[in-house]
């Protein structure tokens, strides 16, 4: 995998590979899973390039891959990747193409079970399945109270046609400082479980990053890592990852103003004094949030200049009042660093009042991604 010349580049994406396996070693140490793990690579891998981070994964051979849409699965397929692939969600219409690229979807109704169903009698052969359990998050899954109404489907489905090869739930709440919930949700699923014959639902997985951090008995068969991999956090982890991803953006202008001057739209910034500003080359469309208009801060080196006025398509003005040796060309961080850092993602995505996924997979594709990749052995 060739790294991407950036010398000229206006904005970028550096994706440190080594330390997203790094990440994926640390959270399978501590989880423990029995039977290995799935990491989550939906949504381009979370913004940062799904084929160079399962390319650097496939070095740990992980039970499998698990992505949220067809064309997610697709891809692999379409790259090269034969691994396990199971598709966390779907519709209706898209079993039979599933079956047909050798995606694993995962079931959460008799109505989808009894339509794969008729894809494995139309395709001659045994498909596989997860079975999702709904333990409280409402979205989607058979009730874990009712199992006593769809099991006896679901084994009939299987004496036949469907593979049972797994089940599955999700945390609603493993952010939380409470407990409590994820506790209850755990014991649901443990309990609905627990009435299965001897033999059936195939491996388990519940736990996510925040879940597989925080619990690790919650670990049981699979770990479903997503976040954790791509060195954000959501919340009460009992440990932090490396980071991974790093927005740069290069200064195109560097200008004196006076007292009183203006930035950018609306005027919502006013020079309180001689200033010197630059024009940095990224904007709302690479994926720097509005909401850090007035309201966010970029790094040349450890020094920290803030953002003035609105935020534009594509460019942000910064006060490098004091700075020294900021000129065209000088190159900020805009989005990354350690958890300390007032550029790091949990720090943005806090000023924008959003989650860190949203920073994560809001990254624009215009912005070329550069990999690291020096991957531990």
């Amino acid at each position: 995998m060739a790294t991407q010349d950036l010398s000229s580049t206006r904005a970028w994406v550096e994706v440190d590979l080594g330390a997203l396996v790094a990440n994926y070693d640390s959270l399978q140490e501590r989880a423990k899973p029995r039977v290995g793990m799935l990491p989550v690579v939906k949504a381009d891998a979370y913004g940062l390039g799904v084929c160079p981070v399962v390319r650097a994964l496939e070095a740990r051979e992980p039970w499998g891959y698990g992505v949220a849409t067809l064309s997610e699965g697709l891809e692999l397929r379409e790259r090269g990747i034969d691994r396990r692939t199971v598709l966390l969600f779907n519709t209706p219409e898209e079993l039979d193409l599933a079956a047909d690229a050798a995606l694993t979807p995962g079931i959460g109704d008799l109505d989808a079970l009894e339509r794969y169903r008729a894809s494995a009698r139309a395709a001659g052969r045994r498909l596989p399945f997860h079975l999702e359990i709904d333990t409280g998050i409402g979205r989607c899954g058979v009730h874990h109270a009712a199992v006593a109404e769809w099991l006896p489907r679901v084994l009939e489905a299987c004496e036949t046609d469907l593979e049972w090869e797994g089940t599955f739930a999700h945390f609603h709440s493993a952010d939380a400082e409470d407990e409590t919930p994820s506790r209850e949700q755990w014991e649901r699923f443990r309990a609905c479980v627990s009435q299965f014959p001897e033999g059936a639902g195939g491996v388990l997985h519940a736990a996510a990053s925040v879940a597989a951090t925080r619990w690790p008995e919650y670990g049981a068969d699979l770990v479903r890592p997503g976040l954790f991999l791509f060195g954000a956090t959501a919340g009460n982890e009992a440990v932090q990852p490396q980071p991974v991803a790093t927005v740069r953006a290069r200064v195109a202008t560097v200008r004196d103003v006076p007292e009183g001057w203006t930035a950018s739209y609306g005027a919502t910034h006013r020079a309180t004094r001689p200033s010197r500003w630059a024009t940095l080359a990224i904007g709302y469309a690479d994926g720097v949030r509005r909401e850090l208009s007035n309201n966010g801060y970029v790094l040349f080196g450890e020094e920290s200049a803030p953002i003035i006025g609105r935020v534009c398509m594509d460019v942000i003005v910064v006060d490098v009042t004091g700075l020294e040796g900021i000129g065209p060309g000088s190159v900020a961080t805009v989005i990354g660093g350690p958890p300390d850092s007032p550029t790091s993602i949990q720090a943005v995505a806090d000023r924008c009042g959003t989650v860190t996924y949203e920073i994560l997979t809001g990254l624009s594709p215009r912005l070329p991604r550069r990999y690291d990749v020096r991957a531990p052995k």
